[in-house]
């Protein structure tokens, strides 16, 4: 029995026939158009052009300059507002929303890869910048909070230890790569040897806390900047140890020149060549400086950069003094040509404001000493702020309760008198909006626009020194006296005076200041030049009043003395309700704002009464002067063998610091 092929069956059942075209011999001809067929369509396939990946080598070049961006401190508002990559309309705003006010898909700004070749580097593949939504992800990721502008810190080497959760937090998300960016200043060499001992650690927790997940990488590229930025390592290396050593190596530079913000730029542009694509790829760039840096002008437009690139900056660096630019720090000699010495030396590390925001005024109370604003200087931290990193404010007198000492004041530190609590602090963060958007806000508050007005004022001080005995030889010469004394009081009455009308026009818009900075700002300043206002003008209405003659009650007494007093009703009503007025304003910011430097100065004024009262007493004025015991002759012998065996060692000079 035949055995009828499967094809056969298929065919017999669909044509109703048994054979099929395949049962005889294939035709010869149809073999061909196979064969021909096939080599045909080879031949096409090998002309066509494929996709192939090129790796294009780029030059490292010196980064662009950046346009200088320089800014009025004027509140005129312009119409056509610049738009700026402030970080927040308000306090706690969500920081993609900042980016842009829908989120888009693809990004606005191209990235341009370099067209000059170098063959010592290959570029890897460069992608456009993130979308609004993914760099919004990015901001909103960080170990510390995005934007934090005051973590206080009390030794660099827990600020170190803080990086590692920054880090890890970074490599969670993708391969990283630190731009490590060091200040050269001679204040600052001290504190590098312990970073660079510190680093080794850091890089050891990362590895045995499996911090970086597997195909995950950690690269590291080092800077370091003082009159000039310069690159420590030349291309990224995960080698820990060369990172180390690099950072051990950075010279001091003696210049006193800080360029703080040319050197993050570098650093940026460098990484954005060398980082790959944003999405694979983070970048953060890690700044250690004690000061503010003298390129400040060039801080929006490396945030913009930073912010365009999806890179964070975080900089450990010292907390402003509070409304001050400058604050004596306690320096100590660190190098043996120099003699060993510690003193005081001035450096700027403030404000932590935009515009000024603390009427300046000199006391001879603990209110002249610089306190801790809980911020760090206003341009390094809205850098931090709009880039989604954080500053660190590292000061050794952190945890300490109560004054800082002059003894107590650690070496290279600046000499803050009080610290505040940063939880506390953070209710009172300074605007960092562009400045065209303060402009704004100022212009639609006389209250906030004469608090600036009043605070950019010259500082004002309290009579130096008044008088406050008066000895009566006899009724003329006490008069002359009383009327000497009144000129100090005269000089000081009319700064004083415009003080309060700047103050003073102010005031119908006070209670529509929502944000506490500002209303607390307020009243310290009112209230403060209020009760400077009612002590000089008391004192001068009681001289005044003294000199139409005051009778001792006790007949052997011959001086009269001035007493600081409570009580302000001897010199009339209207300063009496000044008087009020400052006693309400002052007790207001203690009551709602515990725990701030506002509060700490308001309380210092509150101690110190507002009014005088006359007390008698006795000198001996008119008593004829006895004789003059005798002197002995000579003084303390002279020692002729003293000499000097080896010159004594140069100072430092420290104004370049």
């Amino acid at each position: 029995m035949s055995t009828i092929p499967e094809s056969s069956r298929w065919w017999g059942r669909s044509k109703g026939e048994e054979r099929t075209p395949f049962d005889a011999d294939v035709p010869a001809w149809a073999v061909s158009l196979v064969i021909h067929s096939l080599l045909l369509l080879s031949m096409a396939l090998i002309g066509m052009p494929r996709e192939v990946s090129i790796r294009r080598p780029i030059a490292i070049v010196s980064p662009p300059a950046i346009d200088d961006v320089d800014v009025e401190p004027d509140l005129t508002v312009d119409p056509t507002e610049e738009s700026g990559f402030g970080t927040a309309e308000r306090r706690d705003v969500d920081v993609s929303d900042a980016v842009a006010p829908m989120l888009a898909e693809d990004a606005v700004v191209p990235v341009d890869v370099d067209d000059a070749v170098d063959p010592q580097f290959m570029a890897v593949e460069v992608d456009e910048p993130p979308s609004a939504a993914e760099l919004g992800t990015f901001l909103e990721a960080g170990a510390v909070g995005p934007g934090d502008s005051g973590v206080g810190i009390a030794r660099v080497s827990g600020a170190v230890d803080r990086l590692t959760a920054e880090i890890a937090n970074s490599l969670q998300q993708r391969s990283t790569l630190v731009c490590w960016v060091f200040d050269q200043s001679v204040s600052l060499a001290g504190q590098r040897k312990e970073i660079a001992a510190r680093m080794q650690r850091v890089f050891d927790e990362l590895r045995t806390a499996d911090a970086v997940p597997p195909g995950r990488r950690l690269t590291n590229l080092v800077f370091a900047y003082g009159q000039r930025v310069g690159s420590v390592l030349d291309e990224p290396t995960t080698e820990t140890s060369r990172v180390v050593r690099a950072i051990d190596s950075i010279p001091v530079d003696e210049s006193g020149v800080e360029m703080t913000f040319s050197a993050i730029n570098e650093a940026a542009r460098t990484a954005k060549r060398f980082r790959g694509t944003a999405a694979r790829n983070n970048v953060m760039i890690v700044c250690f400086t004690d000061e503010v840096g003298d390129d400040q002008h060039q801080a929006d437009a490396v945030a913009r950069f930073c912010r365009e690139q999806a890179m964070r900056v975080y900089v450990f660096g010292v907390p402003a003094p509070f409304g001050q630019a400058e604050v004596h720090i306690m320096f100590r000699e660190f190098d043996a040509n120099f003699a060993d010495e510690v003193r005081p030396a001035l450096v700027r590390q403030g404000p932590e404001t935009l515009y000024p925001e603390a009427v300046r005024i000199r006391s001879g109370t603990e209110a002249d000493e610089p306190l801790d604003s809980g911020f760090g200087p206003f341009s390094l931290s809205k850098l931090c702020a709009e880039t989604g990193g954080a500053y660190f404010c590292i000061h050794a007198n952190r945890d300490a309760r109560g004054r800082v000492g002059d003894h107590q004041v650690a070496a290279m530190s600046s000499m803050l008198r009080y610290f505040f609590d940063p939880q506390v602090m953070r209710a009172y963060r300074p605007d960092y909006r562009s400045a065209a958007k303060i402009d704004k806000l100022l212009a639609s508050n006389r209250a906030m626009q004469a608090l600036v007005k009043a605070a950019r004022a010259s500082e004002i001080a309290a009579m130096d020194s008044p008088t406050m005995q008066f000895p009566r030889v006899n009724d003329g010469e006490l008069t002359a006296l009383l009327a000497e004394a009144q000129k100090k009081a005269a000089v000081l009455q009319p700064k004083i005076d415009a003080l309060h009308a700047i103050l003073t026009a102010g005031l119908p818009d006070r209670e529509a200041i929502t944000e506490k900075r500002w209303q607390v700002g307020y009243d310290l300043a009112l209230g403060r030049v209020l009760a400077l206002k009612v002590r000089t003008d008391a004192y001068n209405i009681l001289l005044a009043q003294a000199k139409s003659g005051r009778p001792f009650t006790d007949p052997n007494s011959d001086t009269w003395l001035l007493v600081p007093d409570r009580d302000i009703g001897a010199v009339g009503s209207q300063t009496e309700k000044l008087a009020k007025q400052a006693r309400e304003l002052l007790t207001r910011v203690v009551e709602e704002h515990p725990g701030t430097p506002w509060a700490h100065l308001a309380a210092i004024e509150l101690r110190v009464p507002l009014g005088y009262r006359w007390e008698e007493t006795r000198t001996g004025v008119n008593t004829p002067p006895g004789p003059r015991p005798g002197g002995g002759g000579g003084g303390p012998p002279r020692d002729d063998m003293r000499r000097s065996l080896t010159p004594p060692k140069p100072k430092r000079p420290l104004q370049n610091i």
